[in-house]
């Protein structure tokens, strides 16, 4: 029973990235996952129940494996720290092409599937770090936690769908996210058109 709630899991995300949920086919699902289709309503109730499913097995996935990157970055200076867990959450993402694609889907039926995050569900020791950078002059004293770290997740999210569209112009290796263009972007949220912070004065 496990083996088929994860084969109908895995078969899912694919058909739910390229089509989302309205235009996905519960044959389409099955097929893919060679899985007698009674299974579905076995595990997940319906197709709703299954989308909720792997939407949720996504989220919990990415958030497992940038925890880590946060708890290492929280131990770092404030900017660095803040550039290093931002670069992760970048790089986890481009490792989770059908994530984005999901997340594209929910947004644009109007997110009825995925809770909306509150101020208290945003990563506390993220919000700590910010803090200790906003003391010690490295973030703006103006700019609220919760702007700066939605903004920052906003522009990251949309990092693997944008790039490509502008490959043209940003150059012929544009169409995929390396690591160098990764980190330029991530500098470019973090310092905006101003460049960097100066070092300061010993």
């Amino acid at each position: 029973m496990t083996d088929s709630r994860s084969s109908l899991l895995t078969a899912a995300a694919e058909e739910f990235a390229r089509h989302g949920l309205q235009g996905t086919r519960v044959h389409s699902i099955v097929k893919r996952a060679g899985i007698n289709e009674r299974m579905i309503y076995h595990h997940f109730g319906n197709k709703d129940g299954l989308y909720a499913a792997v939407l949720k097995a996504q989220m919990e996935d990415l958030a497992e494996a940038w925890r880590p990157i946060i708890a290492r970055g929280v131990e770092m200076e404030p900017y660095a720290g803040m550039r290093s867990v931002l670069a992760g959450f970048a790089g986890l993402l481009l490792a989770r092409p059908q994530l984005t694609a999901l997340l594209l889907h929910e947004a644009l039926a109007g997110w009825p599937t995925e809770p909306l995050p509150t101020a208290d569900m945003l990563p506390a020791p993220l919000r700590d770090l910010y803090a200790r950078g906003q003391s010690t002059g490295a973030f703006r004293a103006d700019c609220p936690f919760e702007i700066a770290y939605g903004t920052a997740l906003c522009a990251l999210i949309t990092l693997p769908m944008f790039v490509p569209r502008f490959a043209e112009v940003l150059g012929p290796d544009a169409n995929v996210v390396t690591e160098s263009l990764r980190d330029q972007m991530v500098g470019q949220l973090l310092d905006g058109m101003t460049g960097p912070l100066p070092e300061p004065r010993r």
